[in-house]
């Protein structure tokens, strides 16, 4: 029986069909769609979207991963040193960074190669942090975190 109905509506006996099928596939209902990844947001939902407490930045290669990331309040941010690499020769090289507030409202990290480095950020608000060694609050290494 559906067999017959396609073959109609491809030869056109039922045209009225056909606009029944194509508005139903226009939309309405459902789903819609995969959802928006979070603005500039951590992991997986990195950062701040669907109540994640928790989100993950990349220190490496002389820049934050991603630089500016939008959690919710409560949101604990977590900078992962990813610094070391290669020589050469058989050796590896590690490059020292650090996360630095802009406005000095909090603690930094200090100077690490390795490691990680947590803060939870629980008012709303706009946070600048730099690399010490490589950035300054608006140039070179450096990044945002935005609470809201």
């Amino acid at each position: 029986m559906l067999n017959e109905f396609v073959r109609r509506l491809v030869r056109g006996a039922l045209p009225g069909a056909a606009l029944v099928l194509l508005a139903a596939g226009c939309g309405g209902g459902g789903g819609g769609g995969p959802a928006s990844p979070p603005p500039n947001g951590g992991t997986g939902g990195t950062g701040g979207t669907g109540g994640s407490t928790s989100a993950e930045i990349s220190v490496n290669n002389n820049v934050f991963s991603p630089s500016a990331t939008t959690v919710a309040p409560g949101t604990n941010v977590t900078w992962t040193w990813n610094s070391c690499g290669s020589d050469g020769y058989g050796g590896e090289t590690c490059t020292e960074h650090s996360i630095v507030f802009d406005d000095a409202s909090r603690a930094g990290s200090g100077l690490k190669s390795s490691g990680v480095f947590s803060s939870q950020f629980a008012t709303a608000g706009t946070y600048g942090y730099h690399c010490s060694i490589h950035g300054t609050a608006t140039s070179g290494m450096h990044g945002t975190i935005t609470v809201q």
